[in-house]
């Protein structure tokens, strides 16, 4: 066997740290103010009265030699502090692989740690658990060494095993990891070559089958072998991550702890990151009553989704005015992925293509864009919008509002306009069932009177995001909004494939079944020139846009930032690939910018502004 370096296309997006679940997706003062709330000046006995909290004391480690820094990780950093950002809704567990919610993914992916993860800058492995790695002359089988210094949080070492484990839990059909069993039923049964050595085979060629391998974590075999995987949601004793569960109360927060003990320490790549001695996730289901808690200096960071909330309720903020925030647009080179409608087509209703079609040209993308979104949206076209210049796909148009069109499609479709104003087909009337946790329906009240006006009836059905979730899996819903992550290896199998549509709690939410999607799909697992993979990308891209699946929303292509002026940040704030999630990894707790800002706040006084943009500049 011989060592090989692979250059994908984009980084792992198995890794939690970039799940997306990344679907949110992840997935982020005076000082006595501060003494209780935002950042802690540690020492402190806690920050929260259910939470005793003590400076973290770090074990002395012996840095490797080998390898190379995070380029993105700040030299003059310090360790301390807590940290506190919104984490959204409680999640109904926060076992991501039970649940892929943004919040969950994040969390587990600071507590468990993958075999190697994408370089933060350029397309090039790097070892997290694994220190070397062996791929065959078939590129099918892939030999990862295990660290020898890597361990469990309670000393015993991490092997071959707790690989093989992970493949284990991950397929037992009875666990509810479905969406994770897309990918890893892909290979063989890892097999264990030796305590520190494990060979993972593809059972075919595919393209990223390397990085797919990578990306299997280790999960402790000797705390979890014999119990309910089902039943594990807020409980993790034993990690091998930066950082430990503390503390999770349901419609309250979630405290991690950073570890003194962690082995990741001694390697090169992880110098300088994982500063914050505490991160505490505030979960409120309400993103304007999260806004309302930053302001107070509750929470230390809070990205803003709300283009409306970012225009008129930011800018003139006294805190901001004074410089005592920050709010800056940040630009990354993340790929930008699709937000859209799933229209359930496993429903008779929403079966013909008419009439999806229909559905679209009665959502009026443009008046919400400008008048809910102070048009600070690009609008859709596409399901893999990265692939073209402004990510726009120049050979199709941008559906737009056409109630005229839509009228035309729905009575051919055989959807006539009733007594009652009601359009109806074999006697029942064409209602629409929308399912959601949000509390701001803004957009979809828009969409309800226009669908009115056209003759179809839209129930808003408000529940917990428990249930959304439940539903969701159970495909019991017309309408339901998905906000997919961008990854820098696109590998849309599992949310368009018809193998996954009748499998619960699959990513194809609209049911497709389409051979020719499907073929596709397939040559794509099988494709690595990059080139020709953008091809097949571009012509499923077509395929999906006549067939439509869902109703393409809009996108942005910017993080929109509000924090405390208290943290040291790297010069391009969140790297080059990353979101607001990355102020966890990269940024540290000043000394001198929190006394700055305390004397400031106590004074009535301002701060020297920063810029209001921040773009990447780099390889």
């Amino acid at each position: 066997m011989s060592q090989t370096v692979l250059a994908p296309d984009s980084r792992l997006i198995h890794s939690f740290e970039s799940l997306a679940v990344r679907q949110h997706r992840n997935h982020f003062k005076t000082t006595a103010r501060s003494v209780l709330l935002g950042i802690c000046l540690l020492p402190l006995l806690a920050c929260d009265a259910d939470v005793e909290m003590k400076p973290v004391q770090d074990e002395t480690v012996t840095v490797e030699s080998r390898g190379s820094l995070d380029p993105i990780a700040m030299q003059q950093s310090q360790r301390g502090g807590v940290y506190t950002t919104w984490g959204g809704p409680s999640p109904k567990t926060l076992n991501a692989w039970l649940e892929p919610w943004q919040l969950s993914g994040q969390v587990m992916g600071l507590l468990f740690e993958t075999l190697v993860e994408m370089h933060s800058v350029n397309d090039q492995p790097v070892g997290v658990l694994a220190s070397a790695w062996q791929i065959s002359p078939d590129g099918q089988s892939f030999t990862f060494t295990i660290h020898p210094k890597a361990n469990w949080s309670d000393g015993q070492p991490v092997t071959a095993g707790d690989v093989q484990f992970f493949y284990d839990t991950i397929m037992n059909k009875d666990h509810l990891t479905t969406a994770w069993r897309v990918t890893i039923q892909r290979f063989e049964r890892p097999e264990i070559i030796d305590a520190k050595t494990v060979r993972i085979r593809s059972r075919e060629k595919n393209w990223k089958a390397f990085w797919d391998a990578g990306a299997f974590f280790a999960l402790p075999k000797h705390i979890w072998e014999g119990q309910d995987f089902n039943k594990i949601n807020k409980e993790f004793p034993v990690v091998s991550g930066p950082y430990e569960l503390v503390s999770y109360k349901r419609n309250r927060f979630v405290m991690l702890r950073r570890r003194g003990n962690w082995w990741g320490r001694s390697l090169a790549y992880n110098q300088h990151k994982y500063n914050f001695d505490y991160l505490k996730f505030r979960l409120i289901e309400d993103r304007t009553v999260a806004l309302e808690k930053f302001k107070k200096g509750e929470m230390d960071l809070y990205s803003i989704y709300t283009s409306s909330i970012w225009a008129t309720k930011t800018k003139e903020l006294p805190m901001v005015q004074k410089g005592w925030v920050v709010r800056q647009n940040v630009f990354t080179r993340n790929p930008l992925s699709f937000q859209g409608l799933a229209l359930n087509m496993r429903r008779e209703h929403l079966k013909d293509k008419r009439v999806r079609e229909a559905l679209a040209h009665l959502l009026n993308r443009e008046q919400m864009n400008r008048e809910l979104m102070y048009d600070e949206y690009l609008l859709l076209n596409s399901y893999f919008p990265f692939l073209y210049p402004d990510n726009t796909n120049p050979s199709v148009p941008v559906r737009k509002y056409d109630a005229e069109k839509a009228a035309r499609l729905l009575d051919a479709a055989g959807w006539k306009v009733g007594p009652q104003g009601v359009r109806q087909k074999n006697g029942k009337d064409f209602v629409l069932h929308y399912i959601t946790y949000a509390s701001d329906n803004r957009h979809l009240k828009l969409y309800q009177e226009a669908l009115k006006r056209a003759g179809i009836k839209l129930e808003i059905e408000i529940m917990t995001m428990a249930e959304v979730q439940k539903r969701a899996q159970e495909f019991n819903f017309d309408l339901y909004w998905i906000n997919t992550g961008g990854s820098r290896l696109p590998d849309p199998e599992g949310r368009f494939h018809s193998k996954y549509k009748d499998e619960k709690g699959s990513q194809n939410l609209p049911g497709i079944n389409d051979p020719a999607v499907d073929q596709i799909l397939d040559q794509l697992n099988q494709e690595s020139n990059l080139g020709r993979r953008k091809i097949l990308l571009a012509q499923l891209d077509r395929l999906l846009y006549d067939m439509v699946p869902y109703l393409l929303l809009w996108q942005s292509d910017k993080s929109r930032l509000l924090y405390w002026n208290r943290f040291d940040t790297p010069e391009s704030l969140l790297g080059k690939f990353g979101d607001e999630s990355s102020a966890i990894a990269y940024w540290s707790y000043s000394k001198a910018k929190s006394a700055a800002l305390d004397k400031a706040e106590s004074s009535d006084q301002q701060l020297p502004p920063l810029p209001d943009v921040v773009r990447y500049v780099g390889p």
